[in-house]
């Protein structure tokens, strides 16, 4: 955080501001254009603005009534881009399109909304890596629970391992009880990104084989 003077009513007060652009995420100057307090003077808005010349966007950091310099929240905010390889991309671009889409939910604090996310974005990656790997069995790999394509589609045994409980954590995001209370979405990611990282590994050790006969 960085401190800033905004004007509120003639008067100027001391605020936290973010050390990076919400949107763009880089260290810029960031400019005050404007504030006032909103909501019948239960909290103070002001405006200011990226100084970084590929994005100068207008955010609005939100704070307690005046004179209170704590930052409640910032909009708009966008997630850093979360680069995946391209061979998943390649593999499954519906898990990319909602993986990025869980992501920004859980960035802006939606962990409710992005747990359910995740758990539809691993579906189509785990389904799509097992039509790779079985082509003439896409209608029943896609009719199947994906644990079962687990279990029956997924040889490699560390690929396995990994998608197994990252089902069991996503399916905890989407049940009324918790079976694995002391894992939450962050944990998911991190399996989710496992699998990910398994996955590629096992593709280009695959393709560099097939290129490189011995």
């Amino acid at each position: 955080m960085i401190r800033r003077q905004i004007v509120i009513q003639g008067q100027g007060y001391q605020v936290d501001v973010p050390d990076e652009c919400p949107v763009c995420h880089r260290h810029s100057e960031m400019t005050y254009l404007a504030s006032d307090v909103v909501e019948n003077g239960q909290g103070v808005q002001a405006v200011f603005r990226c100084g970084y010349l590929g994005c100068r966007v207008f955010f609005v950091c939100a704070y307690g009534p005046k004179p209170s310099s704590e930052l409640l929240g910032v909009r708009p905010m966008k997630p850093p881009e979360n680069i995946l390889p391209d061979s998943i991309s390649k593999l499954s671009p519906n898990f990319v399109s909602i993986f990025k889409e869980a992501n920004e939910a859980k960035h802006l604090g939606l962990k409710q909304v992005a747990g359910p996310g995740y758990r539809k974005a691993f579906e189509f990656l785990i389904k799509d890596y097992a039509k790779a790997l079985a082509p003439g069995k896409e209608n029943e790999i896609e009719g199947k629970f994906s644990g079962a394509v687990v279990s029956e589609y997924i040889p490699d045994a560390r690929i396995q391992a990994v998608a197994k409980r990252c089902l069991w954590l996503g399916n905890d995001e989407t049940h009324y009880l918790r079976k694995w209370a002391d894992h939450d979405v962050e944990d998911l990611v991190t399996l989710i990104k496992l699998t990910v990282n398994w996955i590629e590994i096992e593709q280009l050790s695959k393709s560099y084989i097939e290129v490189m006969p011995g």
